[in-house]
């Protein structure tokens, strides 16, 4: 399977750049992130008499942005990695699971600031933040602004104070954990139509983690759970779309696997390829590659025989010479 890392056969070759074009998007989602975080966000109007935003200020958050990392990053990795690896035992699976894995993460980060940074929405513990001038009110017919506040505009702490919809952390845990769940899911067959009641509950924990640090979120006063709520169906969103970009679905009889290496074209070399005769384009959800084959690419032929529906009975071929009437004995012109 390594041996596909050769850059001399022109087929990998293909195949490489092909996968890169998807490492090269997340590498541009990222980048965009951390450029667009540097924009300053939207100061969004605010009363001064308003609740919702008077909430204290929190020092020590619940999970720190390098926990969220580590368990929605690093944690999943290790997960995905052990099944396919030791379990499995695939590099295809292992590069499909964490190159989806990265795709949902890289997306849901960018989204999620881009739409920060627009909204500028403060966070519950805002006015904490702000610090107003002493005995200020708002104007009669209107509301206050950021010109009120005593603490520095361009100070990180009143910066990141107008970041809060939608909760990052939510769509993020949602995303990585989200995307864990499907890739457990599937392994395990959930949907077999066995009634395996237990598989449903290991699918629900990476979920339920997700679920515990957005609930973290309105704990330490840092969003509204509006926020957290938007958060966590974007990350659970983006999630599914990345796992199914490699994955099939969790119901297909062939779940635990990910889509066949993509075909590009017949290599001149058919030694190396070993899939003659496979034509371009000419794969579906049922091209699952198969650990048990013995291709060393993990490609399955895909089986050209006619698709044919259940609830229609297959017409009888006769065995005799082609009539030259129709049925009812009207001669064919």
């Amino acid at each position: 399977m390594f041996s596909i890392l050769s850059w001399r056969n022109p087929h990998k070759r293909r195949l490489i750049i092909s996968y890169g074009k998807d490492w090269l998007l997340v590498i541009i989602m990222t980048v965009v992130f951390f450029m667009v975080d540097l924009i300053p966000p939207f100061h969004r109007e605010f009363s001064v008499q308003d609740k919702s935003i008077m909430y204290s200020y929190t020092v020590n958050e619940t999970v720190p942005a390098w926990s969220l990392v580590l368990i929605c990053l690093l944690g999943p990795i290790v997960f995905i990695g052990l099944i396919s690896l030791f379990i499995q035992k695939s590099v295809h699976d292992f590069h499909s699971g964490i190159l989806g894995l990265c795709l949902a993460l890289s997306m849901t980060i960018m989204l999620t600031d881009i739409i920060k940074i627009t909204s500028g929405r403060p966070r519950p513990d805002f006015l904490s933040r702000c610090q107003p001038i002493a005995d200020s009110v708002d104007p009669l017919f209107g509301v206050s602004n950021v010109t009120i506040c005593t603490t520095p505009i361009d100070s990180h702490i009143m910066v990141d104070g107008y970041k809060s919809f939608p909760s990052g952390h939510s769509s993020f845990s949602f995303a990585g954990l989200g995307y864990t769940a499907f890739y457990l899911g599937g392994k395990m067959h959930m949907f077999d139509k066995r009634g395996h009641t237990y598989k449903c509950f290991m699918f629900a924990f990476p979920g339920l983690a997700a679920l515990l640090v957005a609930i973290s979120r309105t704990r330490d006063y840092r969003h509204h759970w509006q926020d957290v709520f938007i958060g966590s169906l974007l990350g659970a969103g983006i999630a599914y779309f990345a796992y199914r970009q490699y994955y099939p679905s969790l119901i297909h009889k062939q779940c635990d696997s990910p889509y066949a290496m993509r075909n590009l074209g017949e290599s001149s070399s058919t030694n190396d390829l070993e899939v003659n005769n496979i034509r371009n384009n000419d794969y579906d959800e049922d091209d699952i590659e198969s650990n048990g084959s013995n291709n060393s690419l993990g490609v399955r032929v895909p089986n050209h025989e006619p698709y044919s529906d259940y609830n229609q009975q297959q017409p009888i071929k006769s065995l005799g010479p082609p009539s030259n009437t129709l049925a009812n004995g009207i001669p064919r012109y």
